[in-house]
C-alpha cells in the first residue's frame, strides 16, 4: 500500500510591483519599512508545493519581526 502526502501550504513572496512604505508595525511596535509581499496558496505533493490554488492575498511584511499584515480590498 502506498501513501501519499497532499495537502496545501502559504508561500510568501516579495510584490515587485510595490515599494516598500515606512510605518509603525503593529506587531512590534517600532518604526519601519514594511515590505510589500503577496500570500499565494500552493497545493502541494510530499510536502512540495507543486502549483498555486489562488492568486495571493496582498499584505505588509514587518522586517523586524516577520509578522504579515493583510491589505484591506479597496
Amino acid at each position: 500500500m502506498a501513501i501519499i502526502i497532499v495537502g496545501t501550504r502559504s508561500r510568501t513572496t516579495v510584490d515587485p510591483e510595490h515599494s516598500p512604505q515606512t510605518g509603525t508595525c503593529p506587531g512590534c511596535r517600532k518604526l519601519v519599512q514594511m515590505e510589500p509581499v503577496r500570500i499565494r496558496r500552493f497545493f502541494t505533493a510530499f510536502f512540495i508545493p507543486i502549483f498555486p490554488i489562488e492568486k495571493g492575498v496582498r499584505a505588509w511584511r514587518c522586517p523586524n519581526c516577520k509578522t504579515r499584515f493583510a491589505t484591506r480590498p479597496g
